[in-house]
């Protein structure tokens, strides 16, 4: 059990505001996921990743993340299943300048794809699963595709139960698999697009109670671009 958030802003007024409005959020998260916590933000001069062992309170008050501005955020609090607590293996997973990923679930034949990345000369650097799945699309991105036909091709490669939120500088993506057993949410306004694996990380933000709310279909990329 691991916690999603995600803010993307639509409206540049709101932008000072991000590291206030997202804190919140991931602190939200606390309970799913209590072993560590990561970030992206993302502003004119490209993504900032923080990630590091303990509670999103401590790892947000110490980076001074509620002070930070920028037009998106992604974050993760982890309770680890099957590798390590160290901030190698916190989310979110960076493989390439501007894009990161954050996973909710497991992938059961991720050792298989590990494999056959390595045969293309892409190595993991963790025995994290979701490392996997962040390289993958990476792959797939590299040679064309774009975000949201990257993420279909994990819903065909890829066998498990998972919530996946993937961002670049521009886009912002939401995924879950057939079963869709892992909860996800998505609150939509003018001003906004957000997302969190349960509601009550969304209700501090502005105008929520206007928002068209949506639980994502399983098998269906939700995206948006700026």
């Amino acid at each position: 059990m691991c916690g999603i958030v995600g803010l993307h802003l639509k409206n540049p007024a709101l932008e000072p505001e991000l590291g206030r409005l997202f804190v919140p959020m991931l602190e939200a998260m606390t309970s799913r996921g209590p072993d560590s916590a990561g970030l992206a933000t993302y502003d004119a001069e490209g993504m900032h990743v923080v990630k590091d062992v303990g509670l999103p309170r401590d790892i947000c008050a110490a980076h001074d993340i509620a002070a930070r501005s920028g037009h998106q955020a992604v974050g993760h609090t982890r309770m680890a299943t099957e590798s390590a607590v160290t901030s190698d293996h916190a989310h979110p997973f960076t493989p390439l300048a501007d894009l990161a990923l954050v996973h909710n679930g497991s992938f059961s034949n991720h050792a298989s794809i590990r494999r056959t990345l390595a045969r293309q000369g892409i190595a993991c650097t963790t025995d994290n699963d979701s490392e996997v799945a962040a390289r993958f699309i990476a792959c797939e991105l590299t040679e064309g595709a774009d975000l949201e036909d990257a993420m279909r091709s994990v819903l065909k490669e890829f066998d498990g139960f998972f919530t996946l939120l993937v961002t670049s500088g521009t886009q912002f993506a939401v995924l879950r698999d057939s079963f869709a057993c892992k909860p996800a949410v998505i609150a939509e306004t003018a001003d906004y697009v957000a997302m969190a694996s349960e509601y009550h990380a969304l209700a501090e933000l502005p105008g929520i109670g206007d928002a068209r709310i949506v639980e994502p279909e399983p098998e269906r990329v939700y995206a948006w671009s700026r």
